[in-house]
């Protein structure tokens, strides 16, 4: 085995990284002298704020730290600034009033660089080819056109359900699978019969390789980009090898899909999609293959996430699924699936996914934001290459703006979509799509899209079953504790739960919906 130690590598790389930090620290000192910085927890030398950064649950800390610092808080890490924001005001402040300066993307070697994550709508830098991709997306996805969708959704839903009659305890991998087809058809065109197709897997795998790297401290070259030139050979540099996995997990997202589409395309026997339509448009092919791909990706992770919680919400509130089932009876009636047509007739159901929004974000941290060029925001200097981090948890638990906000209650938001109910209009608390999604110029164009196939869901799955408590082993309800998992997508840790038809009738209608009767 090579010594490393009497060869002198290791410490030559550890001497690099002191001085690395050593002028970092220097040039701040150099340049920003006298600078006023936004208020924050004490830094140590050289590693600043490293030690105080939570390695789970990041927003809850940044939440705790607005009581002591205030909406905005800046933090060093090895002499990066970052900087967290802590309520609505100040997201919309920066991100959105000066989205110019405040809309490119952290410099992340793993997941942009070598992955390949740089190229995707996402996480790409702001500039002229991320506007072209955020046209495309904006354009194909707005909200008339995603109409489109939903027949696709709804039958992809109806296959979903019937999984649920065979088999309830599967009801996350039955809806994952349901997500993933829809979004292959809809982005390529492409229907799959397999639960566990090799465009479907290597897009989870991709997108668990892209979300672990985007996680702050999981590698250190992303602080240190010169150790990116260390040979692999050197002990401490596994992570080249992942790097290498995540990318060709990556290529094979979004070439596999594609290619099949533009094969598709080159016979004239095909399906309409969103790759398909924007190459009869003559866009850019690297771009409608990043955008599609990008869709798939993130499409499903947070499709399944908000049906997870909405599973949890209806186990833990049994009077809100109630309410949900009595005001689908009465406005859709029995013999038929409700659909999106049916949205604007059903108020309390709009109310509860927009509560399931705020209760339990499914991103409680929106992609972080990167400052390009040096700003003051309320007489404090924020330096440029600022990472700029969105805490949505904390706007969704200000008090200023939600009353009780650990309190799962629909009716905050059903004045909005009841309009019987007589309401000052500035009672209404803030809608939470608003920041759900991202901010500024970085807002997710999928939104609309992911909007739909909740609502659908949600409509679909109360209509036809009831969902309650498991019971143990001495028939006691067995009570789901609120534990989530602790990623760039947030959602419950599995739990046991009931699922069962509503009656014969409801069974009935399921397997009518997804033999194309109804």
């Amino acid at each position: 085995m090579v010594d490393l130690l009497s060869m002198g590598v290791l410490p030559t790389i550890a001497s690099g990284l002191v001085a690395f930090v050593m002028l970092r620290l220097l040039t701040k000192l150099a340049t920003n002298k006298n600078r006023k910085y936004l208020p924050g927890p004490p830094r140590l030398p050289l590693i600043g704020n490293l030690l105080q950064m939570p390695a789970t649950d990041a927003w809850e800390t940044y939440l705790k730290w607005r009581d002591t610092y205030g909406d905005a808080i800046y933090l060093e890490v090895l002499g990066a600034p970052v900087v967290v924001l802590n309520t609505y005001q100040a997201c919309i402040d920066l991100l959105e009033k000066r989205s110019d300066i405040y809309s490119d993307r952290p410099r992340n070697v793993v997941g942009n660089k070598i992955m390949g994550w740089d190229k995707s709508v996402v996480t790409a830098p702001y500039g002229d080819r991320w506007k072209r991709y955020r046209r495309i997306s904006a354009q194909s996805l707005r909200k008339e056109v995603v109409g489109r969708f939903y027949p696709l959704q709804e039958k992809e839903i109806a296959r979903f359900l019937v999984g649920l009659l065979d088999k309830p305890e599967r009801f996350l991998e039955g809806f994952r699978f349901a997500a993933a087809r829809g979004l292959l058809m809809a982005m390529y065109g492409i229907e799959v019969t397999e639960e566990h197709d090799t465009m479907i897997t290597t897009a989870e795998q991709a997108m668990e390789a892209a979300v672990f790297a985007a996680q702050p401290g999981n590698f250190l070259v992303d602080f240190f980009p010169i150790l990116e030139k260390v040979p692999s050979w050197v002990p401490g540099t596994g992570w080249k090898a992942y790097a290498q996995r995540g990318k060709e997990l990556t290529d094979d997202m979004v070439n596999i899909p594609f290619n099949k589409t533009v094969d598709s395309m080159k016979t004239g026997n095909y399906e309409p999609s969103f790759t398909s339509t924007n190459l009869e448009k003559k866009e850019d092919g690297e771009i409608v293959k990043w955008c599609a791909g990008t869709m798939l990706s993130a499409g499903t992770d947070t499709s399944v996430a908000n049906l997870h919680n909405f599973v949890l919400a209806m186990v833990l509130y049994p009077e809100v699924q109630k309410r949900i089932q009595a005001e689908i009876d009465s406005a859709v009636g029995p013999g038929r699936l409700p659909t999106m047509a049916d949205s604007d007739q059903l108020p309390y159901l709009n109310a509860v996914l927009r509560e399931l929004i705020r209760w339990q974000p499914i991103s409680p941290i929106a992609l972080p934001h990167r400052l390009t060029t040096d700003d003051v925001y309320n007489g404090y200097f924020i330096p440029a290459g600022t990472v700029v981090i969105a805490n949505s948890w904390a706007v969704s638990r200000d008090p200023t703006l939600y009353k009780d906000p650990e309190v799962f209650n629909p009716d905050r938001f059903l004045p909005m979509f009841d309009k019987s109910i007589p309401h000052d209009p500035a009672d209404i608390p803030m809608d939470p799509m608003l920041y759900s999604f991202g901010y500024g110029r970085r807002i997710c164009a999928g939104k609309n899209y992911a909007e739909a196939m909740a609502f659908t869901a949600m409509a679909r799955l109360m209509v036809t079953f009831n969902i309650s408590m498991a019971k143990d082993s001495q028939g006691n309800d067995i009570v789901p504790e609120l534990q989530f998992k602790s990623s760039v997508v947030r959602e419950p840790v599995p739990f046991p739960c009931k699922i069962t038809p509503r009656s014969e009738a409801a069974r009935a209608l399921v397997m009518a919906a997804v033999n194309g009767n109804l």
